[in-house]
């Protein structure tokens, strides 16, 4: 154990380096309620739960003309 110590020092710094960020994103997806994941993950859930999750352009969307 001592020689890790040693490497470390703070052990408690060292397992938070980088936490605030991974919590960021964290909660902006709970925000957003889109899955955190990379792009294959996400696809893989849109294909088991046959809709989009992914984020889709703003705005209205434009309706289809259904005379052609």
């Amino acid at each position: 154990m001592d020689p890790l110590l040693e490497m470390v020092g703070d052990w408690k710094n060292f397992l938070l380096a980088g936490a605030e960020e991974k919590l960021a994103q964290i909660r902006k997806h709970e925000r957003t309620g889109r899955p955190l994941g990379n792009d294959s993950f996400v696809e893989k859930l849109e294909t088991l739960l046959k809709r989009n999750l992914k984020r889709q352009k703003p705005g209205p969307k434009t309706k289809k003309n259904t005379n052609n």
